[in-house]
């Protein structure tokens, strides 16, 4: 059973949301209503695996899309049927689709899950680079959360680095660098 990813329909917000808040720390979740406004946003698409009987979502792949790049914001499988393969597929999916080099952030290899989740990108061809910023709060906590940049398929220079942070800044979590 392959299902392909398709665009999110916007009815399905909630069961998209739901994965995201079992999946991601609080800090690095927007308010739903702010999330929900992003759907509006031309440069962001939510990628969905819907389930066999289109009632359900598997997982999800939200994007955002610039000129010269695509940076992946969250990447989740519903928790119930993770470690079946799932999120592999989904990636190699979404990877097949594009023609633009893709970035994603990753926690600082400090932790046994954040080392897992840097292998799991590696192994689907992702490189992790040796630049790193802390994440804006996306809820206006205080909590700090390091984070590094892995690139698909190429590594990522100093100059690409600098450039793309501050396009994912501006446009990602609205702020000017």
């Amino acid at each position: 059973m392959n299902q392909n990813l398709q665009p999110l329909r916007h009815e399905d917000f909630d069961l998209f949301f739901q994965i995201m808040k079992q999946s991601f720390p609080n800090v690095e979740v927007r308010p739903r209503l702010s999330e929900h406004a992003l759907l509006q946003e031309d440069a962001f698409t939510v990628w969905a695996r819907y389930s066999a009987s289109k009632h359900a979502i598997d997982g999800f792949i939200a994007e955002w899309s610039f000129n010269d790049f695509l940076f992946i914001e969250h990447f989740a499988v519903a928790p119930s049927l993770r470690g079946n393969g799932i999120g592999g597929q989904m990636l190699k999916d979404y990877l097949r689709r594009t023609n633009k080099p893709v970035l994603l952030e990753v926690e600082e290899p400090e932790t046994e899950l954040a080392e897992r989740r840097i292998h799991f990108y590696r192994r689907n061809g992702f490189r992790l680079s040796r630049f790193g910023y802390v994440q804006p709060d996306l809820r206006r906590t205080g909590d700090r959360v390091l984070l590094r940049l892995m690139q698909y398929p190429q590594a990522l220079s100093e100059r690409e680095f600098q450039q793309r942070k501050n396009a994912i800044f501006h446009l990602v979590y609205n702020r000017v660098m």
